[in-house]
């Protein structure tokens, strides 16, 4: 992950250091991304997916943005900002309740990963896709895509564990794939299929 700009606030700094530390699961690739600009004074992007072999099972990204002294709406000076997308195997695609389903991965991993957080919203999609003509003999395929932010807020030892947040983005990537979020790529374990 890239490291933090000379000229941001401490911190940050150390915000950024948190998530740089942090131990993703085995099946979770990282990789820095560009950060956005214009949304917040500092920001700090990372890139991640699941892959299982040669398979791309989930893909997304978090952002954190930073506004010392805080942000009305935020209710707080750091959002977290997520995306996930993947590939659903045929069974899961056609529940009803996949939405409401997807939502509450996001908010067990928050609650599981000790991730203290308040403010939260997003959005929970489903597409699907077919091919025709040339492109017929493919399978269909539906996918799933996350998008969701939430202000994070101190713990009880009155900071805030960032690792924890990214940790808990992680273990939704992971659910998305199909994988359990103690997956270590056991052998015996198969993986959920293709979804890409």
């Amino acid at each position: 992950m890239a490291p933090s700009r000379a000229d941001d606030p401490r911190e940050f700094a150390e915000a950024v250091a948190a998530l740089t530390a942090a131990s993703p699961p085995a099946a979770v690739e990282l990789d820095p991304l560009p950060a956005p600009v214009n949304l917040a004074p500092f920001a700090h992007a990372v890139g991640g997916g699941v892959v299982v072999g040669d398979e791309d099972l989930a893909t997304g990204r978090l952002v954190l943005l930073h506004r010392p002294g805080g942000h009305e709406e935020w209710r707080g000076a750091w959002r977290v900002v997520v995306l996930v997308e993947a590939d659903l195997e045929a069974e899961i695609a056609e529940d009803p309740l996949l939405a409401e389903v997807a939502w509450s991965w996001l908010m067990d991993a928050l609650a599981e990963h000790g991730a203290p957080f308040t403010a939260e919203g997003g959005t929970v999609s489903r597409s699907s896709s077919r091919g025709f003509g040339g492109l017929s003999g493919r399978p269909a395929t539906t996918a799933v895509e996350i998008r969701a932010s939430w202000t994070a807020v101190p713990g009880p030892d009155g900071g805030i564990d960032f690792g924890a947040h990214l940790q808990a983005w992680c273990a939704l990537m992971m659910m998305c794939a199909g994988l359990p979020p103690e997956y270590e790529g056991v052998a015996n374990l198969p993986p959920a299929g293709s979804r890409r």
